[in-house]
């Protein structure tokens, strides 16, 4: 006779009452019973021992020659084959691409600011005008030097002229003709010394009038209409480049082996052993081959638009074993901030299918992992089977030793054997009566 100890003692009150008279009028228990300190043998009403898991056996021969009982009572799970996607995930932050901190070239007041704060704008678009009095008056002034400079140049081009003719006819000598050569190619330098202080001054013309580097969002202006600036005054301005913007994550050493058996950061794969060839992928350029890279948001929502890698670190940081990655999304709707914090998760495209099974039938002896599972004809057998983690919370893929559609019990395993008959239930039927059993 099976017997179960119990030590709940509300429930041992409840089933007292019964057995007392039982036992004193000699009659044996024949359904199922529990061990109760002091009382001894209980029988348990049929709806408790359901609940309880509690199995009758069948008595001895010379006990009463009652004849065999109803088998035990076991839940199970069907075996659900799923795609099953292996998938990393790491934490980091979003860091723009580019950022230009706004800055003027020459000194001056500033005359007008074309923007307020937060707008989009284009490379070339205007965002400060410095005055330019100051500047088109210098531009005039190096432009009329460098009249000046060509008509000095021009009459001293003349003079050489004219040396030369008299030097041809013994008026002058060899020393004046080398004066006037002298004086014609400081004439020339002259020119130039004037052209370029004419390319400067308009250079200082143009530098007053600020425009957009890249293409971004504007921060509000550090520095409004009628204040001072120079070069020394700092940044006026901010822009950053939103769309699209990185990604950027520390992947430990030990992953960056696993990713490069992805085809990560080169045209090649890593030169190391593949240890599953169904998980393997050839790199195109920084390109995770069958790999989907996404992003989960602060509140824990996936981000839309999936990402390219655009970057691998090439060294290890010795103080946190970790390497710098880097991936590119597109964020068209500037949801993705700087100095965001997200997680990069990085999920098969096209992951394999597997069966699975609750966590609570798989059972790890020394053989290893294996479960029960109940055949057609309602007899139970032990099989053997790998499983992996998934991302579903009390859930496993099995992924050697069942093929999906199996009956797994999930409870009422603890005195099986292979071959023994039971009676399924299904796993949230309540137990019921309820088989899954062909034919019932």
């Amino acid at each position: 006779m099976h017997h179960r100890r119990l030590l709940s003692f509300p429930i041992c009150l409840v089933l007292a009452a019964t057995p007392i008279a039982a036992q004193q009028e000699g009659a044996q228990p024949s359904g199922p019973t529990i061990e109760l300190p002091v009382f001894g043998d209980v029988p348990v009403p049929d709806f408790l021992a359901n609940l309880l898991g509690i199995e009758a056996e069948a008595s001895g021969g010379g006990q009463g020659g009652g004849g065999q009982s109803a088998p035990p009572a076991v839940t199970f799970a069907t075996a659900e084959r799923r795609a099953v996607a292996e998938s990393y995930s790491f934490l980091g932050r979003v860091e723009p691409i580019e950022r230009v901190s706004v800055q003027t070239r020459v000194p001056g007041f500033i005359d007008a600011v074309a923007f307020s704060g937060g707008e989009t704008v284009e490379s070339g678009d205007l965002l400060f005008q410095i005055e330019q009095a100051q500047y088109e008056a210098e531009l005039q002034a190096a432009q009329a030097r460098a009249e000046s400079a060509r008509a000095q140049a021009a009459n001293a081009e003349r003079s050489l002229a004219r040396a030369q003719e008299l030097r041809d006819s013994g008026t002058v000598s060899a020393a004046n003709l080398d004066d006037a050569a002298a004086a014609f190619e400081a004439a020339q330098g002259d020119v130039l010394q004037a052209e370029s202080a004419v390319r400067q001054a308009q250079l200082n013309l143009d530098y007053t009038t600020i425009k957009a580097p890249i293409s971004g969002k504007m921060s509000q202006p550090f520095s409004t209409r009628g204040n001072f600036v120079s070069t020394a005054t700092g940044p006026i301005a901010d822009l950053t480049q939103l769309d699209p913007i990185w990604g950027v994550f520390a992947l430990g050493e030990n992953r960056l082996i696993q990713w490069q058996r992805l085809g990560i950061g080169g045209t090649d794969v890593a030169p190391v052993e593949e240890q599953d060839a169904d998980r393997s992928a050839a790199a195109d350029g920084l390109s995770i081959s069958g790999y989907d890279l996404k992003l989960l948001l602060p509140d824990g929502s996936t981000y839309a638009e999936a990402g390219e890698l655009s970057f691998v670190g090439n060294s290890i940081d010795p103080s946190t074993g970790t390497v710098q990655v880097r991936v590119a999304f597109p964020n068209p709707d500037g949801l993705l901030l700087p100095n965001q914090n997200v997680t990069l998760t990085v999920v098969e495209s096209d992951p394999p299918e597997y069966p699975v099974i609750p966590q609570a039938a798989v059972q790890l002896g020394r053989d290893g992992r294996a479960v029960w599972i109940v055949k057609d004809d309602d007899t139970v057998s032990r099989v053997p089977i790998e499983v992996q983690s998934i991302d579903s919370p009390g859930d496993v893929a099995v992924t050697r030793g069942l093929e999906g559609g199996e009956r797994v019990i999930v409870r009422g395993t603890m005195s099986l054997q292979d071959g023994a008959t039971v009676d399924p239930r299904m796993a949230g039927d309540g137990g019921a009566g309820a088989s899954g059993a062909p034919g019932q």
